[in-house]
């Protein structure tokens, strides 16, 4: 009888136990999906943003299938995940805090990088922040694949374009065909030709690096084979590319070029890079190793679940809320500030007369979507000194000051000569940036200063621009903003430009007359 009663007694605290493990999961995954469902519906304007940057660029059309290859890798843990327990770890608070922060800092400056960060690093630190390590370190390739949808990379078409160039002609030199080679352009006898942004192979190299790091953790356990095929997948899209890009000159010299153009658009397009992954993926099979067994089961229970769940849930939600009612309180205070920039240049700079014609014949920025633009010409008619102000309004809606920046000039007509570099009038007064700019088409010459201007202050560094106009808007006090262009064609003269440009600046501040 009292054995009975022991052996009950035994059944009825395993199943109580049970049932409060029980309890305690469903308590971390009900936190888990609320947050996560508040987070995309709040920031739903931010994932969008990540979709159409995949649409629109080309290069990161791939990134489309990280999310799903995340899921079915998850799916695929799922028996190790009943062996392990979830343990809420609170210290992930202080990674949620960040991602707050660093998505706040790139909606006030406008740098749509940091919101994609945001958007994908918030799946591995919620996931470490309500199950903890041990339900992390299942996952953690799974929620590290998921990098592989941020959009970041572009930065290396440049290097990729040199090295295509490099290489394809060193191939052409190896098999006699007559080149020179200048920078991204190519001479050969039948034609020039220019290993344009579009040759770089950047899309193929993205793509290649994030299913050859896929591969690599489906079909090795070894770390030095993961790291081996992941250098292959690296080196090879760029061998590949640079192989397309000699075939089709070849093609061009033999053939004509006519031949060139439609067999690069034919044969070496996606069809030759869909072959080369598909080799390099048998070619990396004989070494495949057999899955890794899965971790011993975890005796423990949820830490406290249902329990820490009580004030983790809401101190989760306080740190998702905050950030975007924050960007939404200083837009409401931008939105009420109207204060108006410049409206007029002076009638003289530096002791120069300012013109009576409308300046036709000068690089003109673009004007698009401007609050202000001020235009007017000063010194000698038969060489004018031409003084441009593009601005916005304090929280106005218009075009990035930064954007103006990459049109000051047409790049079909105008070449950069040098590099540029920063001017100070001997006067004193702000810094300008000089650009010496060369006609496409003739032996004309102009001398460009820019400056940038933030309420008061008058910037030449774009960074320091960027870092002055995210702080004012970061606390709701968003200053009129602008570029002030100071040109004149012919032989440089930057101190006397500077000095003008200096003048037209402290004329700018001045309340208006």
């Amino acid at each position: 009888m009292t054995e009975s009663r022991t052996q009950r007694s035994t059944i009825e605290r395993a199943m109580a136990g049970r049932a409060g493990e029980n309890s305690a999961q469903v308590a971390v995954h009900v936190g888990f999906v609320v947050c996560m469902l508040v987070f995309v519906v709040l920031y739903a304007e931010t994932y969008r943003s990540l979709i159409r940057t995949w649409a629109d660029t080309g290069t990161f059309q791939y990134a489309f299938l990280i999310f799903p290859i995340s899921a079915v890798l998850i799916w695929a843990r799922r028996h190790w995940l009943a062996r392990v327990a979830a343990r809420p770890r609170p210290i992930a608070f202080i990674g949620l805090a960040a991602l707050g922060l660093l998505w706040l800092l790139g909606a006030v400056a406008d740098i749509n990088l940091a919101l994609h960060i945001t958007a994908v690093l918030i799946w591995p630190v919620m996931v470490y922040l309500f199950y903890g390590p041990r339900v992390a370190g299942v996952l953690a390739f799974a929620l590290g694949y998921l990098l592989f949808a941020i959009p970041f990379g572009n930065f290396m078409v440049g290097p990729l374009q040199t090295v295509t160039a490099h290489l394809s002609v060193l191939a052409l030199e190896l098999t006699g065909v007559p080149v020179v080679m200048d920078g991204h352009f190519i001479d050969t006898p039948a034609s020039a030709w220019h290993v344009a942004e579009a040759c770089s192979g950047i899309k193929f190299f993205v793509a290649t690096t994030a299913f050859g790091v896929l591969y690599a953790h489906l079909f090795y356990t070894s770390l030095r084979r993961r790291l081996v095929f992941v250098g292959c997948a690296l080196v090879v899209p760029i061998i590949a590319n640079a192989l397309r890009v000699y075939f089709t000159i070849l093609i061009g010299e033999y053939f004509g070029l006519k031949y060139a153009t439609g067999t690069d658009h034919l044969i070496f397009g996606w069809q030759f890079f869909g072959t080369v992954l598909l080799v390099l993926f048998l070619c990396g099979w004989p070494w495949h190793q057999a899955p890794p067994k899965g971790p011993e089961p975890d005796p423990g229970v949820v830490e406290d679940g249902s329990a820490r769940m009580r004030w983790m849930v809401p101190a989760a939600l306080a740190l998702i809320v905050l950030p975007a009612t924050w960007y939404a309180v200083t837009g409401l205070l931008a939105a009420c500030d109207d204060r108006p920039g410049p409206s007029t240049l002076p009638s003289r700079l530096a002791d120069q007369p300012a013109l009576s014609d409308d300046g036709n014949g000068h690089p003109a920025p673009p004007t698009h979507g401007l609050d202000v633009h001020l235009a007017r010409r000063y010194g000698d008619i038969a060489r004018p000194v031409q003084v441009d102000y593009l601005g916005v309004d304090a929280g106005s809606d218009g075009p990035d000051i930064l954007d103006i920046r990459q049109g000051l000039y047409d790049a079909a007509a105008w070449h950069v000569v040098g590099m540029p570099k920063v001017v100070t009038p001997s006067t004193g007064g702000p810094g300008f940036q000089t650009l010496t700019l060369k006609a496409a088409h003739g032996d004309g010459t102009r001398v460009l200063l820019y400056s940038y201007r933030i309420g008061e202050r008058w910037l030449s560094s774009p960074l320091h621009f960027k870092m002055w106009q995210s702080l004012d808007r970061l606390f709701g006090q968003p200053a009129p903003a602008g570029i002030l262009v100071v040109s004149e064609a012919g032989d440089p003269r930057p101190d006397e430009l500077a000095r003008m440009a200096a003048d037209a600046a402290a004329a700018l501040q001045r309340p208006e007359r």
